[in-house]
């Protein structure tokens, strides 16, 4: 009986951490960038910064442009400023079409 239950433990434990028995598999592990997150123009009031973003993301996997828009409201320039970079960033190589921040109200 006890030798059942050790080969049961191994077998459990050779198929559950196939990831943990690698020892590079958290420096090999890549993450794609996530689209950037806007703030809610419908809560806004006076006084906030509007930002529109339009480009193409370039798609590795289908080795084709998909269009990326995006738009949202922000308590200042500089939020404004880093959500476009971030924007930017999620791009990858794909170009840039259209991007602003403007002050509303």
């Amino acid at each position: 009986m006890p030798r059942i239950i050790a080969l049961v433990l191994l077998v459990v434990a050779a198929i559950a951490s196939p990831a943990a028995a690698d020892p590079l598999y958290d420096f090999f592990h890549y993450e794609e960038p996530r689209p950037p997150v806007s703030g809610d123009c419908g809560a806004a009031g006076e006084g906030i910064w509007y930002g529109e973003f339009a480009g193409k993301r370039y798609d590795n996997f289908r080795d084709q442009y998909e269009p990326f828009s995006a738009r949202g409201c922000f308590e200042s320039e500089l939020a404004c400023r880093i959500w476009t970079n971030q924007a930017v960033t999620y791009l990858g190589r794909g170009p840039i079409i259209y991007a602003t921040c403007m002050r509303r109200g």
